[in-house]
């Protein structure tokens, strides 16, 4: 491939999973221009060599000012793995929509702007004729929006049930093991599993946001964040179960022309293939009248997986 023929790259966000994705990049040696690097204070523009902005990220700050990624990187494809508000998405939103719109595909890990401007973003990539990638936002390292893309082509799903949060299946467990809420929350914060705010996960809503992209990949339905019903866990969730475990689970099913999601915990049985998760490990069960019962398991929460799940859509955007 001639050099100058390939595809321009944005990358927004150096936390863990971006510092884990320019590291891919230079293990894959992917046939990628770097143009563009930023974090929440700085960012550098340019011919960028992807081990060079990890170094000068890992000495604390970029050489530069923050700029804007979609009008001084001019990015063919623009991923998305910055640190963004959970009540408005932004800035994640606001630079997607620019990227969209200028006709840069995006590739994202960030949940909240799919869950609360799904239409908006979407509807900005028909328009331009670009594509959104977003498996690391519903899963990560668990492949749930590969499968369900392939079940819904296959037939009319009827649900799926998900326990799509690795922070609260660990936090349950340690507590069924007898310790306490705010102990097995403080162990999982220094395992770094949590959200930087761990109450987005714990009350439910990172799963939430997660079981709304899954609804939307596999239904028409436009379902936004608000019309789930979220319920979380906290000091006062019964854990005491002689049949099985309890998980943070989400529910969606069809109910005539729209379907009903809930999240909240639940009692499964020891026949359940999610009672059989363990620690950072998430899962989903996807039903239908010809495929029947699916079940799909592991995927552990942590920066390199969802790294791996970022780089599969860079990927597919770039056709490689």
């Amino acid at each position: 491939m001639v050099e100058a023929k390939l595809p321009r790259v944005a990358v927004c966000g150096l936390g863990g999973v971006g510092s884990e994705l320019l590291k891919l990049i230079v293990e894959r040696r992917l046939p990628i221009r770097l143009v563009a690097a930023a974090d929440s204070k700085s960012s550098v523009f340019g011919e960028l060599d992807p081990e060079a902005v990890l170094a000068g990220k890992s000495r604390g700050v970029l050489p530069g000012e923050l700029g804007d990624p979609v009008v001084d990187g001019r990015p063919d494809v623009l991923v998305d793995v910055m640190s963004c508000d959970f009540e408005t998405g932004e800035p994640s939103l606001s630079v997607m929509l620019a990227a969209l719109e200028s006709g840069a595909s995006v590739v994202t890990a960030n949940k909240v702007p799919l869950a609360r401007c799904w239409n908006k973003l979407h509807a900005a990539a028909r328009a331009s004729g670009a594509t959104i990638g977003y498996a690391g936002a519903a899963g990560a390292a668990l492949p749930a929006v590969a499968v369900a893309r392939s079940l819904a082509r296959a037939e009319r799903l009827l649900g799926f049930r998900g326990v799509l949060t690795g922070t609260t299946t660990f936090v349950l467990q340690q507590m069924m093991a007898g310790g306490t809420f705010a102990q097995a929350v403080t162990s999982a914060q220094e395992l770094g599993i949590p959200e930087p705010d761990p109450a987005i996960d714990l009350g439910g809503w990172d799963t939430a946001c997660k079981a709304v992209i899954l609804a939307n990949t596999i239904w028409p339905f436009d379902v936004e964040l608000p019309d789930v019903s979220v319920r979380g866990i906290d000091e006062s969730t019964n854990v005491s179960t002689a049949a099985g475990t309890v998980c943070l689970t989400a529910r969606a099913h069809l109910v005539g022309d729209t379907c009903e999601i809930e999240v909240g915990p639940e009692e499964l049985s020891r026949e359940d293939p999610l009672a059989a998760l363990k620690g950072r490990d998430k899962g989903i069960v996807f039903q239908g009248h010809a495929i029947g019962t699916v079940a799909l398991t592991g995927g552990r929460s942590h920066p390199r997986g969802a790294a791996a799940a970022v780089l599969s859509d860079l990927l597919e955007a770039i056709g490689a």
